[in-house]
């Protein structure tokens, strides 16, 4: 099944993202830790999200559906193979996901711009993973609602990975 308006939804997700992405404070900060070391989502993501998606291996299943679209894609496919293991992208990207929806779970990747700085990512190229990240969540079967979470989670991130 596939997501009504996907080209709309995109437009949509990659407008959200701009403007999310465009506040520096924002674009610049991580979850915060609660009182109890838990970490916070970002605004707006409610808390639950990960557990709501099936935990760790929910998202797991999320991303290892993201990287078979992305690997599929002729537009970004050749990035992802020539600039990283693709087992240890899924990895991080687990943790990534998991950390930015407030999962108590430490990333222990470079920052976003270290690992982005040198590859010329364009606009383009991002909104194809955005693309492949909606196909991701039809083929595990996340509820949209739930799939705009992550965009939203990782949406501060845009020009920090965007280069070109």
């Amino acid at each position: 099944m596939q997501f009504p308006s996907l080209k709309k939804a995109i437009t949509g997700a990659t407008v959200a993202l701009a403007v999310l992405a465009s506040s520096p404070t924002f674009a610049q900060s991580g979850p915060a830790y609660d009182d109890t070391g838990k970490a916070k989502a970002f605004p707006g993501i409610p808390s639950g999200t990960v557990e709501a998606m099936g935990g760790e291996e929910g998202i797991r299943s999320w991303v290892e559906a993201l990287f078979h679209y992305i690997l599929l894609d002729y537009r970004i496919a050749p990035t992802f193979r020539e600039f990283g293991n693709i087992e240890r992208q899924i990895a991080l990207n687990t943790q990534l996901v998991q950390r930015v929806l407030g999962g108590n779970v430490e990333y222990m990747g470079a920052s976003m711009s270290a690992a982005h700085s040198d590859l010329g990512i364009t606009m383009t190229e991002f909104n194809a993973v955005v693309e492949a990240a909606y196909n991701a969540c039809d083929r595990v079967n996340f509820h949209y609602y739930h799939c705009n979470q992550i965009i939203a989670g990782l949406a501060p991130f845009t020009f920090q990975i965007v280069t070109e």
